[in-house]
């Protein structure tokens, strides 16, 4: 009997060590306060795409996000501060949480040092250039981000998603996304 509980504990132990860490979140001091942007998102999953424009908000002690679809009506709010990732749904209730959020956002806004800094000590590693970005787990390629001007596509292969990123101006006009 007490074989087959410890084998059972070595068992769930071992198991626990496969399952995927959430990526460290880098610090909010690493990211410039800067004035608020509208976005255009686009995300794409299992065939389908979902078009909504974003309202990004980085201020002293949180980054904000608003999801608003193409008519403007709110879909949700995503903030992250000091206790973390938190989201708000009002009528979409999206795929993913905010830490999944959170961190696609990091990937991809955060300088590449401060990422290197929050993945220090941890299974996740950032290898690239100015331009790509490719964050590993375990040596496990987890997604690819590529950065061109006003343009991020951030490429989760481990998840199965695609989220397309374009600062519009103030008119909300984007320009168009290179072909990446």
């Amino acid at each position: 009997m007490l074989k087959r509980a410890l084998g059972g504990l070595l068992l769930a132990l071992w198991l626990s060590g496969c399952v995927m860490q959430p990526a460290p979140a880098p610090s909010l001091a690493a990211l410039p306060v800067a004035p608020a942007q509208t976005l255009q998102l686009r995300f794409e999953h299992a065939g389908e795409t979902h078009l909504m424009i974003g309202v990004l908000r980085r201020d002293t002690d949180s980054l904000r996000l608003a999801l608003l679809s193409p008519q403007g009506q709110r879909l949700l709010s995503w903030q992250r501060d000091a206790s973390g990732a938190h989201m708000e749904s009002a009528v979409w209730q999206p795929p993913f949480d905010a830490e999944w959020l959170g961190s696609r956002l990091a990937w991809s806004l955060w300088p590449a040092e401060a990422l290197h800094q929050a993945f220090a000590g941890s299974r996740w590693t950032l290898q690239g250039s100015p331009q790509q970005r490719a964050i590993y787990y375990r040596k496990q390629l987890i997604a690819k981000v590529k950065m061109d001007g006003h343009c991020r596509l951030i490429d989760d292969l481990d998840a199965g998603y695609q989220l397309t990123i374009t600062v519009a101006d103030a008119a909300r006009n984007t320009m168009p996304c290179p072909s990446f």
